[in-house]
């Protein structure tokens, strides 16, 4: 009860110190150190421990002194405890994301969705296309004028989200210079099951003749990626394909030349999740963009099973003798995130362990059938200020990508719908500036 009383008297403070302080940024720093201490303790608990008082609390004083603007930025509340919370020296507002297929990338896009629509930021949208997805940037492609809306009058680009292939020279060109850089990886051979088990694959499931396709296929992939530009191709190094590997490499393995190319992109890339350690993942990545717990909070989206009646791991190893490429970029990064993360220290394992029940917390207030009429509140944290998740905070979380990458499209814009003869409008005006 008393750390709901400081939200709800905190949000009459930073009314007051807001008029005076006219950097957000600033803002921010000045409210966490200018508050007092009242030595308040918490902790972690679960939703059904606190839910009951939580709603009740919730009729006794009025949505409007302890409900946050939807996906509005938690760093604005704050509270009356002794908490040091830890930031990064660095704060990223842009990001560049590359969405990779088939490697938990639509699970990872809603976090940098949320954060963007919530602070109203300019993002990178594709140019709506007959027969091409309206949330796709390029599959065989970079960034270039055909296939994404310049950006709006007087703005520049903030976020980078949806699938494309990675260019550094394109992607610099379009993302101003302070963008962090972000992509994701999965383990190759569960990659390529994923993706024949989502997208399927002609070359495999129509031209190959025999009672177990995808083994034949294993034994000697070459042969049916023959013909095929690798560009084009979902089950020829496609994580390499789409990380912008040379194209040489994909005709002519060589390690020395792998390895020179993922040491330029781990100067480029601030940071690479790992799917099969996505928590882990996100917790550092929180940390290395200087964001807050809730800008990193997540729902599982998009998942598919994890076992196929055409392969299983006892195949693992004819496909790691064939896709080099990305087994070099997944085991670089993979040892890249734990090297991070053993540099953290032990509060890293502290911040994971609230991280991972916290998460699971707002997961189940969200979408359990418990009374809703009040908002969730998390306390603060050593890692992070307190913050409420409204319903609409559980909608964003939960929103499949094509609705949020149109609702985006509409704010920036004011169109939507593939043929809207606004965007022609926007292209030609656009075009003769």
């Amino acid at each position: 009860m008393v750390t709901i009383y400081a939200l709800h008297h905190e949000g009459k403070y930073l009314s007051a110190t807001k008029s005076n302080v006219p950097d957000k940024i600033q803002q921010n720093k000045t409210v966490h150190n200018s508050v007092s201490s009242i030595g308040v303790s918490v902790s972690p608990s679960s939703l059904s421990q606190r839910n009951e008082s939580r709603a009740l609390f919730g009729k006794r004083i009025s949505k409007k002194s302890i409900m946050l603007t939807p996906l509005s930025d938690p760093r604005l509340v704050s509270t009356n405890v002794s908490f040091e919370i830890k930031m990064t020296k660095i704060h990223y507002k842009r990001v560049a994301f590359l969405k990779v297929h088939k490697a938990g990338s639509t699970t990872a896009q809603n976090i940098f969705l949320r954060y963007g629509e919530s602070r109203n930021l300019t993002f990178v949208l594709p140019i709506i296309r007959q027969d091409h997805w309206d949330n796709v940037i390029g599959i065989e492609s970079t960034l270039n004028d055909y296939n994404i809306l310049p950006p709006p009058l007087n703005k520049t680009y903030d976020v980078l989200c949806c699938h494309v292939l990675y260019n550094s020279e394109a992607f610099h060109k379009y993302m101003p210079n302070d963008t962090a850089y972000v992509g994701i990886v999965r383990e190759p051979f569960d990659q390529f099951l994923s993706t024949l088990n989502y997208f399927g694959a002609p070359h495999i499931f129509e031209r190959i003749k025999a009672l177990n396709k995808v083994l034949k296929y294993l034994h000697n992939p070459t042969q049916y990626e023959h013909g095929i530009p690798y560009w084009w191709s979902f089950t020829n190094n496609r994580m390499a394909v789409e990380f912008g590997f040379p194209s040489n490499l994909f005709r002519h393995y060589s390690e020395e030349n792998s390895m020179n190319y993922l040491r330029k992109l781990d100067k480029e890339f601030q940071f690479v999740i790992i799917m099969e350690y996505f928590t882990e993942s996100v917790v550092m990545m929180r940390r290395i963009l200087g964001w807050t717990t809730k800008d990193v909070l997540y729902f599982r989206q998009n998942a598919a099973r994890k076992s196929y009646s055409f392969a299983d791991n006892t195949h693992r190893y004819m496909y790691e003798r064939y896709a080099k490429l990305d087994y070099d970029l997944y085991n670089f990064f993979y040892k890249r995130l734990w090297s991070q993360i053993q540099k953290e220290g032990l509060d890293f394992h502290s911040e994971l362990l609230y991280f991972d029940r916290l998460r699971k917390e707002v997961e189940d207030y969200c979408r359990s059938k418990v009374d809703k009429s009040s908002n969730y509140i998390v306390s603060a944290s050593k890692w992070s200020p307190a913050f409420v998740v409204s319903r609409d905070d559980c909608d964003y979380l939960d929103m499949n990508e094509m609705v949020f990458v149109e609702r985006i499209r509409r704010r920036q814009y004011g169109f939507q719908k593939r043929g809207n003869l606004m965007e022609k409008m926007f292209l030609s005006s656009s075009n003769h500036k």
